[in-house]
């Protein structure tokens, strides 16, 4: 551990490496299927799985994907049907929707519904998955140390407690 600026951190090179997170694409267009697959692992991800449809991906979400790419028309069930399954499932599971669908509507029901961005696929789609990706680490990687500090003042604060109720115990008994 190293102390920056009054807090302790991990050293990077002890942190869990991104690119080992399992990331599912969803999508029922193969084209996208595989560009999305080349492109990010291209980007270092090794640890991809890729559904066709809603269904093949229901049956392996028990597998606990860290990271979903989803498309909101897959033909079988929309993505707005799948992210509800998904946060029903385990609400840590992050989601990013890449459509071609450029609706307020279905972009804000998603992230209202716990989707972590939507992305349009343009010309600049992989731009952008790449850009979210990044984003997502620095957000899970605050979590993380938010988490991390909750638990040393939940401790802090607990032996403080202890130390109070011991002293008051004991200038009680020494009376």
């Amino acid at each position: 551990m190293w102390h920056l600026n009054g807090f302790y951190t991990i050293k990077p090179q002890h942190m869990a490496n991104k690119f080992e997170s399992k990331v599912y694409v969803v999508d029922d267009d193969p084209f996208c299927l595989a560009t999305y697959d080349k492109h990010l692992r291209a980007q270092g991800y090794n640890n991809i799985t890729s559904f066709s449809s809603g269904q093949d991906f229901l049956q392996k979400l028990s597998d606990e994907p860290d990271i979903v790419l989803l498309d909101h028309d897959l033909g079988d069930m929309t993505g707005l049907e799948l992210l509800t399954e998904i946060k029903n499932f385990n609400s840590n599971i992050f989601v990013i929707f890449a459509s071609a669908r450029q609706q307020h509507d279905i972009a804000a029901a998603s992230l209202k519904n716990g989707a972590f961005d939507y992305i349009i696929k343009d010309d600049n789609v992989l731009e952008h998955i790449t850009l979210t990706l990044n984003k997502l680490f620095v957000v899970q990687d605050y979590l993380k140390k938010k988490k991390r500090n909750n638990r040393f003042f939940f401790f802090f604060s607990l032996a403080v407690a202890v130390s109070m109720i011991i002293s008051f115990f004991y200038e009680t008994f020494r009376k």
